[in-house]
């Protein structure tokens, strides 16, 4: 029976105190970039549909200069592997704890 590893970002509301700032620190991108890129995605998807790839987080990393292979790697391990699953499965939970609905 294999073994599946948790979600990261499963955890992230349970944390509080040193363990969520030391969450923070493990993150690609600072908390407020986070941020930034779902609100990118959530205007960008509403204006076209998601053609299952990371073509949207990628042109944002792009035109930020941000450590693309970091950053992609972190919405993949936390179930980002489109668009519109980093919506779908980082998205809610960031917002919940982060309240930036």
């Amino acid at each position: 029976m294999a073994i599946l590893r948790k979600r990261e970002i499963e955890n992230l509301e349970q944390l509080s105190g040193e363990e969520l700032e030391r969450f923070l620190d493990s993150l690609p991108e600072r908390q407020e970039t986070v941020s930034e890129l779902l609100d990118h995605l959530e205007d960008e998807l509403y204006e076209s549909e998601c053609d299952h790839s990371l073509r949207l987080s990628m042109k944002f990393m792009m035109d930020r200069g941000l450590n693309f292979p970091k950053f992609t790697s972190w919405l993949n391990n936390n179930g980002g592997y489109c668009d519109c699953k980093v919506m779908e499965q980082i998205a809610p939970i960031w917002r919940r704890k982060f309240g930036d609905d």
